[in-house]
């Protein structure tokens, strides 16, 4: 699974490459985007209700995704963009990496040895260091796009900008998963020492 794994990382990394130098060369002439304005639905004046779905008079409605065409987008935020695609895509591959030098120390009947406690240990690092990194570069990257045009009621000269509580910089569970890591170690070195002892006895 493991193997499977770094082979797919290795695929998605020409698949992230390709898709940037394919927007890179389309810059200029429009690119798909997806983003969140997070503004208000306009309530119409009068509606005449059928039966079908409709929005409840007075509730709070706001659009959550808009897809359109943007000219001229910055190379710099399509490059951090597509470099945070590869650095979650690098950390996963890592993660892989770990994973079966983990399953050989155990299917090799030593999973107290030294390497396994390195290995638990850099595991956590790159879960950190990685998916950290790579929420940063997205979040810079969303940054560096400039003012999106369109009309919409909250914003009468149609500019629009990203509200900062959609541009995570920073996210909690990496620093959650790589804490349980190096406990693990830790029980793993203790288990270490414990055989050690074990094997003195005997």
């Amino acid at each position: 699974m493991s193997i499977a794994a770094i082979g797919y990382a290795a695929f998605q990394i020409c698949i992230i490459l390709a898709d940037m130098i394919d927007r890179i060369a389309h810059r200029a002439t429009g690119i798909a985007l997806t983003w969140n304005p997070g503004i208000l639905l306009p309530q119409p004046a009068s509606v005449t209700y059928s039966g079908a779905p409709f929005v409840v008079p007075g509730s709070t409605a706001h659009v959550t995704d808009i897809t359109a065409m943007v000219k001229d987008l910055p190379v710099a935020a399509i490059v951090l963009q597509s470099i945070g695609d590869l650095v979650s895509v690098l950390t996963i591959a890592g993660i892989a990496v770990c994973i079966l030098i983990l399953v050989r120390r155990v299917a090799a009947g030593t999973p107290f040895a030294p390497a396994s406690i390195r290995t638990l240990v850099t595991l956590a690092i790159v879960v950190l260091i990685g998916f950290e990194s790579a929420t940063v570069l997205h979040g810079v990257s969303a940054m560096s796009v400039p003012s999106i045009m369109f009309v919409s009621p909250e914003s009468p000269d149609g500019t629009y900008w990203p509200p900062p509580e959609a541009i995570p910089l920073f996210v909690l569970w990496p620093v959650y998963i790589s804490a349980a890591l190096v406990a693990l170690a830790a029980v793993f070195r203790a288990g270490a020492g414990y055989q050690a002892d074990r094997s003195g006895l005997v």
